[in-house]
């Protein structure tokens, strides 16, 4: 699976990952420990927009799975 945002920024899951229907993984930009459903990129800059953004999940032939967008209510939004 991979997640990608709106300006093209491609996080990979690790090829033996699957996420069962109805739970949620998180991708967290910065660096830490992958778990069992969390999961962090190791970057050192921002790639998220807070003004707003989206993102989208696709499998490993490039079908979308799901997806989500935000605007700038200053509020998280979890996808």
């Amino acid at each position: 699976m991979r997640a990608y945002g709106a300006v093209g920024h491609v996080y990979k899951f690790p090829t033996d990952y699957w996420l069962p229907a109805g739970y949620a993984a998180y991708v967290h930009t910065g660096k830490g420990t992958n778990g069992n459903r969390h999961f962090y990129w190791g970057r050192s800059a921002y790639v998220w927009n807070n003004t707003g953004d989206a993102a989208y999940l696709r499998n490993a032939s490039g079908a979308a799975i799901d997806s989500c967008s935000w605007g700038s209510s200053g509020s998280y939004t979890y996808c």
